[in-house]
């Protein structure tokens, strides 16, 4: 196995059971990790505040990854990678045609727009066909952001942060906005609960679910 510099690591799903609750056996592991030296950093859909209050509160200190890639914070320092304008004004269109709600924390969201899955996401990509946005799903929210948006940019520039490059990362997800960062980073481990999108993309997909599976990859690379 490769020397690993780094895990990348999605929260909702991940090291979260179905229900978005925290399994602190996975939060032990990922501080273990840190401990030897590793970088950890967390990566999520959700917004920068609560992204960089969990990572906080659990204790890491690598960047945090926040909006898809979209924000990128390190010691202090905020990064905007992309802009809402183009998906608030595609949003806008969007609910002349079907009944859409944005998610509460999107008074928040600075770089895409996080709608409620009251609506089917293959609908609202047929009527913004044409507009330049991308529509990115997970078990959670359905996601409109501009073209080239995704969680790999935002890795590429949390590895800038800290001197390393991708390829000696490793990626954790389950959902399909984590391909792009299980494809692209060194190895990406996709736990047992993944989308088959994100199953295909990962080097090892894990036997075992949420934090159990982020467990059982760490020790398939050997970093518990």
């Amino acid at each position: 196995m490769k020397l690993i510099k780094a895990v990348v690591v999605d929260i909702d799903g991940t090291i979260t059971d179905s229900k978005r609750m925290i399994q602190p056996q996975g939060i032990e592991a990922l501080r273990q990790v840190q401990q030897k030296g590793v970088a950890v950093m967390l990566s999520s859909g959700n917004v920068l505040p609560i992204t960089f209050g969990l990572s906080i509160f659990i204790g890491l200190k690598g960047p945090v990854i926040a909006e898809n890639g979209g924000v990128v914070s390190f010691k202090e320092n905020v990064y905007k990678l992309n802009s809402n304008t183009l998906p608030v004004r595609a949003y806008d269109y969007l609910k002349t045609k079907v009944e859409v709600e944005r998610l509460f924390t999107d008074r928040w969201r600075e770089s895409e727009v996080a709608l409620k899955r009251t609506a089917d996401p293959k609908i609202i990509e047929e009527i913004l066909k044409g507009w330049s946005v991308v529509i990115e799903t997970t078990g959670f929210a359905i996601h409109i952001m501009e073209l080239g948006h995704s969680k790999m940019n935002g890795v590429r520039k949390a590895s800038e942060l800290i001197g390393i490059d991708t390829k000696d990362i490793a990626a954790f997800g389950d959902s399909d906005n984590d391909v792009s960062m299980l494809q692209d980073c060194g190895v990406g481990i996709a736990v047992a609960n993944a989308s088959p999108a994100a199953k295909m993309a990962a080097k090892y997909v894990c036997r075992e679910p949420h934090a159990d599976g982020v467990i059982e990859g760490l020790r398939w690379l050997g970093l518990l």
